[in-house]
């Protein structure tokens, strides 16, 4: 008799581990924010193994992907006012938001002052020098820079003076260069922004108070990471010194010494 020993065979299944994908918090900020938000990335990611993508432009532009895409995390606009229309624009609703600091409006000139300019706004008024300003149709800094000239009731006078305008502040800093340009209004942070001090420099408004304006960080309601992005603002804060905020030309104080 034959006796077949039957050998019954183990099937090893190969367990594959899922790699669990990186996850990504997505920042919407405009142009003058974004030296500050690099360098909190970088930290940030390096504290939470994410990636931090940033997404930016004026806000107008940012409102616009926002409101197409449906996505993202937070937002961080170079003043608060957009802040006001976030949601008749994009849809979306803002949530758990951060105050960063002041941004601060004045006036920039070439390296040097060649024109002299003293910071009073009755010599603008009087076409004595090329001025350039942001629009404010399409960022914070093209608003408040309107506001600003209509509280001093100068401000149709002045748009109709000015020779140019442009859709942020990047340009601004560049009609000085290129000699478009003899004066601007800007933020003062832009002076910090590349290598801008050697060829820009700051001219206080001649005003009882120069103007200074709230920076906000906040939560987008649309964030698919809400917990990841409030740790970033959390970061933020504790992170977010007067000293700092200094390197980058804001400030904690409305009132600064230029």
């Amino acid at each position: 008799m034959i006796v077949f020993v039957g050998c019954k065979e183990r099937k090893v299944r190969s367990v594959k581990k899922k790699k669990q994908s990186t996850k990504e918090l997505v920042v919407y900020c405009e142009n003058t924010m974004l030296n500050l938000v690099v360098d909190l990335k970088q930290e940030f990611e390096t504290q939470y193994k994410c990636n931090v993508i940033i997404q930016n432009d004026c806000s107008k532009n940012l409102m616009a992907i926002i409101e197409y895409s449906g996505k993202g995390d937070l937002y961080i606009p170079s003043s608060s006012h957009s802040f006001e229309r976030f949601y008749d624009v994009t849809g979306q609703s803002l949530s758990d938001s951060l105050f960063l600091g002041y941004n601060h409006l004045v006036y920039m000139v070439k390296k040097g002052n060649p024109k002299a300019f003293t910071g009073y706004l009755s010599h603008l008024k009087r076409k004595k020098y090329a001025l350039i300003i942001a629009n404010a149709e399409t960022s914070a800094l093209g608003y408040e820079t309107k506001r600003f000239l209509s509280q001093q009731r100068a401000y149709d006078q002045i748009v109709t003076n000015a020779i140019s305008l442009t859709s942020d502040s990047k340009g601004l800093v560049k009609g000085l260069k290129d000699d478009h340009a003899d004066v601007v209004i800007n933020w003062r942070s832009n002076l910090y922004a590349h290598d801008n001090q050697c060829y820009v420099e700051v001219v206080a408004p001649q005003l009882t108070n120069n103007p200074a304006l709230p920076i906000y960080a906040a939560v987008l309601s649309c964030s698919q990471e809400a917990g990841l992005a409030q740790a970033f603002l959390n970061l933020a804060a504790s992170h977010l010194s007067e000293e700092r905020l200094s390197n980058y030309g804001f400030s904690k104080r409305q009132t600064i010494i230029f």
